[in-house]
């Protein structure tokens, strides 16, 4: 009989690269983070770092750090993971009790707590202290009863008590709003599960899907659990480490300054979290995310937002055939590729995109015939079929998110605020009036040619 899925299995039978090992002892604060940003136009491969100052565990970065690793996770080719996330959202699987609990072989309770003892690292040169960056956190949503997850930055406050911040338009933000006045609610801290359990975390799924129960569908097989040691809440039970504490509604703290994902800085104020309880497998595995590097923006754009983008305007206009958001563009664009298409399809393509998402400031419609996974495509595209007083549209004083250092305030232009002028380019061709043939494309007939097989050493 198989194993459970796990982050070992992951690792042993579906990443299908090498872990690049980092024997040497490194530094948590700074030196580990330097060497993942240093690897990042290296192939930025997955690295275990075997020897981290200050702890026992070795830590573990990269593994959701392209498109490719996460459809591996997903166990579907990368063109398909999109369109296999929307249809596992409408199947998750109940939740199963495990029979053994690797993630609870070791137990620290009450004052034997003490979070220093993990290899929690300070990513960002100015980041106020050490960040857990690449863990799930999990409540049970007291409206629906369902466990609810997501990843958010999580400063520590001393041995136990951390910071969580969550942005307004997250779920944990409105159930923390519902809870406000109320008693602390159970919270879980999980590093290091399937990947899966990162990707549905991370899925923008209404509130009614349990982020247990869509990481089951996601890795093919009910998710097994096992009852936290401190908290009454089902837990992955062969997880590397959970966190366990009361997180609470009416108490927040300064955060901050901290590394994100437009790779400018952030400030804000966290919930308290009062971690009661940590556990973990004895030879267990630290994941790390460096936040100001491409894995950030990977699992936090692809498959999930890209999945319901393109649901949403699927629902509005049947011709779109596909969606990329662009690592590079900091999650604050959109590349839509738009079918068979009347006129005012493309606007109302890009009208969509801009006013489904706050993070979505540029929005792009491309004809079909360019494949918006290929930046030179994109590019050659947007030149010559293009014209900004035809096809730009213009959307003053919207809403924003925080962390885009641009954003404006509605009373004064050049002071900082969360407004933002949204644009929209329709790069497709007039359906009435196609620009002709493009003189880049294969003969008919060599289509499906290989050149490389015309060498002499076969493209070797």
């Amino acid at each position: 009989m198989d194993p459970p899925p796990s982050l070992r299995s992951f690792l042993r039978d579906q990443l299908g690269e090498p872990v690049r090992t980092v024997s040497r002892e490194v530094d948590p604060v700074h030196e580990l983070s330097a060497v993942v940003k240093g690897l990042e136009r290296h192939g930025n491969p997955v690295l275990r770092f075997e020897r981290v100052r200050g702890s026992e565990l070795p830590v573990l970065v990269g593994i959701s750090a392209s498109r490719e690793r996460i459809a591996r996770a997903l166990g579907t080719p990368v063109e398909r993971a999109v369109e296999h996330l929307l249809a596992m959202i409408a199947a998750p699987l109940p939740t199963t009790a495990a029979s053994a609990a690797p993630v609870q072989e070791l137990v620290a309770r009450g004052e034997e707590v003490d979070l220093r003892t993990l290899p929690i690292g300070v990513h960002s040169p100015d980041d106020a202290g050490r960040y857990i960056t690449a863990a799930v956190t999990l409540v049970r949503d007291p409206r629906t009863g369902l466990t609810n997850g997501g990843i958010y930055r999580e400063m520590i406050l001393d041995e136990r008590s951390i910071t969580v911040n969550v942005a307004p338009a997250h779920d944990l933000a409105a159930i923390l709003g519902e809870a406000h006045g109320k008693a602390a609610i159970d919270c879980a801290i999980v590093i290091g599960g399937h990947p899966t359990l990162a990707i549905a975390s991370q899925a923008k799924n209404p509130r009614t899907v349990d982020t247990l129960g869509l990481a089951g569908a996601l890795q093919g097989a009910p998710l097994e659990t096992v009852r936290g040691v401190s908290v009454d809440l089902e837990l992955p039970a062969h997880a590397e480490i959970v966190i366990e504490g009361r997180l609470r509604p009416d108490r927040k703290e300064s955060e901050g300054p901290f590394g994100e994902f437009t790779y400018y800085y952030g400030a804000s104020r966290g919930w308290i979290l009062d971690v009661t309880a940590i556990t973990r497998r004895r030879d267990a595995i630290y994941v790390d995310l460096h936040p100001a590097h491409v894995e950030h923006r990977c699992l936090w754009l692809y498959p999930g937002r890209e999945a319901r983008l393109l649901a949403l305007l699927r629902g509005g206009v049947p011709g779109v055939r596909a969606v990329r958001l662009p690592f590079h563009g900091a999650g604050l664009s959109a590349y839509i590729s738009l079918g068979a298409h009347l006129e005012g399809d493309a606007q109302r393509a890009l009208l969509l995109a801009l006013s489904s998402d706050t993070y979505i400031k540029h929005a792009f419609v491309f004809d079909d015939d360019i494949d918006i996974f290929e930046d030179e495509q994109v590019l050659w595209a947007l030149n010559t079929r293009f014209q900004a007083d035809r096809d730009l549209i213009v959307v003053p004083r919207s809403k924003g998110v925080r962390m885009d250092p641009s954003g404006y305030d509605y009373l004064d232009r050049g002071a900082r605020g969360t407004l933002v002028t949204k644009a929209g380019f329709d790069v497709t061709m007039p359906p009435s009036r196609p620009f002709g043939p493009r003189a880049d494309l294969p003969p008919a007939g060599y289509e499906e040619l290989d050149a490389r097989a015309y060498l002499d050493d076969g493209g070797r």
